[in-house]
């Protein structure tokens, strides 16, 4: 596992604790707004517990005017880009490029916001070497798109690095997000299902003695619960999520992190990481990575 420097974990400075959300026009895939107007509880536990946050937000919900986006902002949320229309349909593979994706996105936010985002996450982290030129073309300081996992038909980063790292020839910073174990990534779908004790032993031991960021990957759908919506979703993902329902939620959310802190993790925001972070100070990785055998989609 590759090091990380003093800049991003020390003794003397405590390693981050990034807590995402991915904010989507879907509840599970399946096309919803009804979650995001459930999302008091949340708002509530951030500003008393002051826990930074990083939020992911579609174009399409920008472009929308959606209020979700006025809460996450008057929270003190930095806002970054989640592509535009998030279609389950539309994603494809590593090798393939995802450019109107991101370009529309860029251009709802650019028009809201006046100015690039400063980072993006790719919808369910499939993403390519041409979106990664992209990014950096646009003027994107990070990406948090990888899951250094394999997923068979979209693809497979299980050879990447699990600290933060500068993609070769580019600017582009890159913070994968965290793992349970080596083939689990630390999403709240999983974390939700084995309770936060488990979980945050889990994170802690696949971070190793030194860790990076821990970024956590969340939707407001693993936070709360819209029945019609769940109703609605295919077999698997309805039982998934109504299994995780038992122990998961806003409650092991809130608990996960305590949990962390009390292990010396300092909730933070990735906007801020990033802005403190020089590509000197991190290891490169070529895009070559792309082509690579460990690369393969089936």
């Amino acid at each position: 596992m590759t090091a990380v420097p003093a800049t991003l974990a020390s003794p003397a400075r405590r390693p981050a604790l990034c807590l995402t959300f991915d904010i989507e026009p879907d509840y599970g895939r399946r096309p919803t707004f009804g979650i995001l107007d459930k999302a008091d509880p949340f708002f509530d536990w951030i500003r008393a517990e002051r826990v930074p946050v990083t939020a992911f937000v579609t174009g399409r919900i920008i472009e929308q005017g959606h209020r979700i986006v006025d809460r996450l902002l008057a929270a003190g949320i930095a806002v970054e880009l989640h592509g535009y229309a998030h279609a389950p349909e539309a994603f494809g593979t590593m090798h393939g490029s995802h450019a109107d994706e991101i370009q529309r996105g860029t251009d709802a936010y650019i028009r809201r916001f006046g100015h690039v985002p400063t980072g993006y996450r790719a919808p369910s982290g499939v993403v390519s070497a041409d979106d990664l030129r992209l990014l950096d073309r646009l003027g994107y300081r990070y990406d948090s798109s990888i899951f250094p996992v394999r997923r068979p038909g979209r693809y497979d980063f299980a050879a990447l690095p699990r600290q933060p790292f500068r993609w070769g020839g580019l600017r582009l910073l890159e913070f994968p997000a965290a793992l349970l174990t080596s083939r689990l990534p630390a999403g709240l779908t999983f974390i939700n299902l084995l309770g936060p004790s488990i979980s945050a032993r889990l994170i802690r031991r696949a971070a190793g003695p030194a860790p990076g960021p821990l970024v956590i990957d969340g939707h407001f759908h693993n936070l709360f619960t819209d029945r019609p919506a769940l109703a609605g979703l295919p077999w698997a993902l309805r039982a998934v999520y109504t299994a995780g329902r038992w122990s998961g939620g806003l409650r092991c959310t809130r608990n996960l992190v305590d949990r962390l802190r009390r292990a010396g993790f300092k909730p933070s925001d990735l906007r801020e990481i990033a802005a403190h972070t020089q590509a000197t100070d991190i290891p490169a990785v070529e895009l070559g990575v792309f082509l690579s055998r460990n690369s393969r989609v089936p």
